[in-house]
């Protein structure tokens, strides 16, 4: 009983970073708790956080002079896309996502040698960039089916309780005897 508890149970989050695909239920935990779960929890602000780390990173590599001062522009979409990736806009993932591989590919192209180094980081940002994607994908699902539940049910009957004339179906009150009828 214990052992099936412990494989139910998520990893050290490091070793979740790479696993691209989320269970039903992790999934469902990330959507019904979409606002409420931690940094380290939420892969959304986890996607987030990695833009922002990114960002940071490659600017300290740009004044430490290891890298032009071209990537200034990666800093700033990094930033951009850190903050539509942090409120949930599914583009501003499929974005990031394509960005960041092209980023990678440039780096492999410029640096065969570190291929492994860069290959993880694509993987990681990937695996995130992902999985933010599938939360956001069952969030909009999930609020889609929301509105269609509450939604108003149709009437019963079309006519007044009180005085049996005929209720148009959007009247809140029948227009002979003013009797309330929703």
């Amino acid at each position: 009983m214990k052992e099936e508890k412990n494989k139910e149970k998520s990893g050290s989050l490091f070793i979740d970073l790479f696993k691209w695909k989320m269970n039903k239920k992790e999934l469902q935990n990330q959507v019904e708790n979409y606002n409420t779960l931690g940094l380290s929890q939420s892969v959304r602000k986890i996607s987030g956080a990695l833009l922002v780390l990114s960002a940071v990173l490659t600017f300290i590599f740009m004044i430490l002079e290891w890298t032009t001062e071209e990537v200034l522009l990666d800093v700033f979409l990094f930033l951009i896309l850190a903050f539509f990736v942090y409120k949930g806009k599914k583009i501003a993932i499929i974005i990031a996502m394509i960005y960041w591989t092209i980023v990678k590919g440039i780096q492999f192209v410029e640096n065969p040698e570190g291929i492994i180094v860069t290959l993880i980081w694509w993987a990681v940002f990937m695996s995130v960039f992902w999985k933010a994607y599938q939360v956001e994908k069952a969030r909009e699902i999930s609020l889609e089916q929301k509105k269609e539940n509450e939604k108003e049910e149709p009437r019963a009957s079309l006519y007044c309780p009180n005085c049996g004339t005929k209720v148009e179906e959007n009247a809140n009150f029948c227009r002979k005897c003013g009797r309330e009828v929703k």
